[in-house]
């Protein structure tokens, strides 16, 4: 058996996390989320290219909070599209290969469990934790909560199966980074916080 990364391990809490919310005993990955969908056109616009040799510039606080609240919800909004309709080229335009796969596993869990979600997930209450660099390469790391009020996990006979006890947010930590250039969503992780959302 291979050691599992840090980044699955923090995935699969998120994947717990968001179990206990839809009361549902499948893996569903946080694919269970669909954000508010980004306005026509936004793509994540800053890239940092730096000579070889030297440190990539930060962001400010600002603009790292910005890259975040364009980034994540359309990232989160192409997995949920790709949950639906099997096409996971969007999603990899916007996130790294290990979440990318990580969301392939949850819609495929949603699938053998004849599971889906209706209505909007919002993403929001996004705050800087860390802008750094990582071995050559700008990491961001953002509070945010998951709003899963407006939704319903339906079975195959369009029951809502999502408890009446579920919270409805969940607060979690966002990773985004260059790849090697351009932002990508790395990573979610739970936020241990009752008070955060």
């Amino acid at each position: 058996m291979t050691p599992m990364r840090s980044g699955e391990r923090s995935r699969r809490a998120v994947t717990a996390a968001l179990l206990v919310m839809l009361s549902v005993g499948s893996a569903i990955g946080v694919s269970g989320c669909a954000p508010q969908e980004p306005a026509p056109g936004s793509t994540p616009s800053p890239t940092l290219s730096a000579p070889l040799g030297t440190a990539p510039v930060l962001p400010t606080n600002e603009e790292a909070l910005a890259i975040v609240e364009e980034l994540v919800p359309a990232a989160i909004a192409a997995e949920v599209r790709a949950g639906t309709t099997g096409d996971f080229a969007e999603l990899e335009t916007l996130a790294g290969p290990d979440y990318v796969t990580e969301a392939r596993t949850g819609a495929e869990n949603m699938a053998a469990e004849s599971l889906h979600i209706t209505g909007q997930i919002h993403v929001d209450s996004f705050a800087v934790q860390s802008v750094s660099v990582d071995h050559g390469l700008v990491v961001i790391r953002t509070y945010g909560c998951y709003d899963i009020s407006s939704t319903q996990l339906v079975d195959v006979t369009g029951t809502n199966v999502r408890g009446s006890e579920v919270p409805v947010r969940v607060p979690v930590v966002f990773r985004v980074q260059t790849d090697p250039l351009d932002f990508k969503l790395m990573e979610t992780s739970p936020w241990p916080s009752s008070t955060s959302c």
